[in-house]
């Protein structure tokens, strides 16, 4: 209001920070970009030329699978293109800022093609169509005004969209997530309640979520923003919910387990003492990865294509280098995936974790998998380290895995703190955009694109970095080295969720995802990443506007 924003002026008016006096005024509101949208089409003549009129099913083709229309190697082709685009454009930056990597920089690059290493070949998809195992669909309104439509909107809200289409044509959804689409479909057609209008806050139904396994397990969670509902009526909805779904028309849906979750403000004072309500069905669903079992539930963070997963952790694991001797630090490990799966490999596993819920999902799949020599720990990265780094001996040789999904380490806690003495690091990069440079540099070493996303823009990149003892513009130029250096020291991660540094100084800038998903970044120097799911188109235009 009014009142805040004097406060705010007077507050920031001749404050001192980092040595500069800051000065504020009074600003514009920045125009909803609906309205705006409104009232642009009302200006433009309906039968423009210029502006291809595309049906909504094309519209959300285009919009999540852009790629569908071209033969899979072909997509392979653009994607490993986009990656190396990707590391010359990163080669580039470490020539500008790492001034004792030049010469051998120069050297990299001769024999490169302009990059500083060969990219390996892009490693596909075992499966090309359905492999989406968690999929987040809007409930809102069509192009055509009919209301509650289940599907994915057409663009962004950010561009003025908000009509919802059917998310049936998409090719990279699984057949038990669309059959569930078609059933809650009905379920809303016929619910009194209406779908949350994202302009104006009114209604109720908002979202539903599908997680599908290969052991045929259906989850799904649909959003409920309560508004003035009571606790009763909330209660006679959830049972509808459940007869629909138990012995009603849904009941051939699939579902082995439905939740209701509640958004909105002042959920306790309405009387909800939690977000997820439990209506029928079990609590998680289990998925099969590496011949291991994993348990995983409704908010818990698992890689969204299981069989291009398992090609992503073998390569790491391989690339890794672990042994018998090794002690593998799984920095924001979620519900373990990676660690576990490498467990049998090495002679431990840490994982640290911030979710609550993760960490108790990756102690119940360790136990159900008979694996012993795993420990997770709960907690804040930057705040748990230091302490499991005092219970690891000189001797033993740690292995870093960052695995950025969602909250990591900032800068100027590793600035203090000395986390590992290791000898490798593995950063799993999803999306490689800003960069930022502290301490003794690390040197790429390999690359390779993993697709795990047939049909959209987007592929992981897992990127090898090592340290050296030192690195400088000296007359012999040092070659590449391949797994673990007996120089490497002091190879520090931090990584994970946001950015997450690496090396006792590093760090790195996050950015955002799709789908819900959040994007993340790339520190080379070095670095660290993060993200899960991005558009490489995106980039260069976000380390510019950096």
């Amino acid at each position: 209001n009014e009142e805040g924003r004097q406060a705010a002026l007077k507050t920031i008016k001749g404050y001192q920070w980092k040595k500069k006096i800051l000065f504020a005024k009074e600003a514009d509101p920045v125009v909803d970009p609906v309205t705006a949208k409104r009232k642009n089409e009302a200006e433009e003549p309906e039968d423009d030329p210029k502006k291809p009129k595309l049906s909504a099913e094309e519209s959300v083709v285009n919009a999540v699978t852009p790629l569908a229309h071209l033969p899979y190697e072909e997509q392979l082709a653009m994607k490993e293109t986009a990656m190396k685009d990707f590391l010359t454009f990163l080669t580039d930056k470490f020539q500008s800022n790492i001034p004792e990597m030049r010469k051998w920089l120069n050297e990299q690059r001769s024999a490169n093609d302009g990059r500083c290493i060969s990219l390996e070949s892009i490693k596909p998809s075992p499966i090309v169509d359905g492999y989406r195992n968690k999929c987040e669909f809007s409930i809102g309104k069509s192009r055509e005004g009919k209301e509650k439509i289940v599907g994915f909107r057409i663009g962004q809200y950010k561009g003025g969209h908000t009509a919802v289409a059917s998310p049936l044509p998409c090719k990279n959804l699984s057949p038990g997530s669309k059959r569930v689409v078609e059933h809650m479909q009905a379920y809303l057609d016929q619910s009194e309640l209406r779908y949350f209008d994202v302009v104006s806050h009114e209604g109720h139904w908002s979202q539903l979520t599908v997680r599908t396994t290969e052991r045929s397990e259906v989850m799904a969670i649909l959003q409920l923003h309560p508004q003035d509902l009571s606790k009763e009526d909330f209660e006679a909805e959830k049972q509808k919910l459940r007869e629909y779904f138990t012995s009603g028309p849904g009941s051939s849906s699939g579902l082995t387990s439905l939740y209701l979750q509640l958004v909105g403000k002042s959920l306790k004072e309405k009387g909800f003492q939690t977000n997820f309500y439990l209506v029928l069905g079990d609590t998680h669903v289990t998925e099969e990865l590496l011949g291991l079992k994993f348990r995983i539930s409704q908010d818990a963070f698992f890689q969204v294509n299981t069989k291009a997963a398992e090609v992503l952790f073998q390569t790491a694991g391989d690339w890794a280098e672990v042994t018998k001797d090794s002690v593998l630090l799984d920095v924001c490990c979620g519900t373990g995936t990676i660690g576990l799966s490498l467990a049998h490999r090495v002679k431990k596993v840490i994982g640290v974790e911030l979710c609550k819920q993760a960490v108790e999902d990756a102690k119940v799949n360790a136990k159900n998998n008979g694996i012993e020599n795993a420990t997770y720990i709960c907690g804040k990265a930057e705040d748990r380290l230091p302490s499991v780094m005092q219970d690891i001996s000189d001797s033993e040789k740690v292995i870093g895995i960052i695995d950025p999904p969602r909250a990591g380490l900032r800068e100027y806690k590793i600035k203090d703190k000395g986390y590992m003495a290791g000898d490798n690091i593995l950063n799993r990069l999803c999306r490689p955009v800003s960069i930022r440079y502290r301490g003794t540099p690390f040197r790429l070493t390999k690359a390779v694109p993993v697709d795990l996303f047939p049909h959209s823009k987007h592929c992981e990149l897992i990127l090898l970095f090592q340290r050296e003892d030192s690195i400088s513009d000296s007359s012999e130029v040092p070659a590449p080295v391949k797994g673990p250096s007996t120089k490497a020291k002091n190879l520090s991660t931090a990584g994970n969720e946001k950015p997450a540094p690496l090396s006792e100084e590093g760090q790195t800038a996050a950015a955002e995802s799709q789908n819900k998903q959040e994007d993340k970044s790339v520190n080379p120097g070095m670095t660290e990443g993060a993200v899960d799911d991005v558009k490489e188109a995106e980039m260069k235009d976000e380390v510019d506007a950096e």
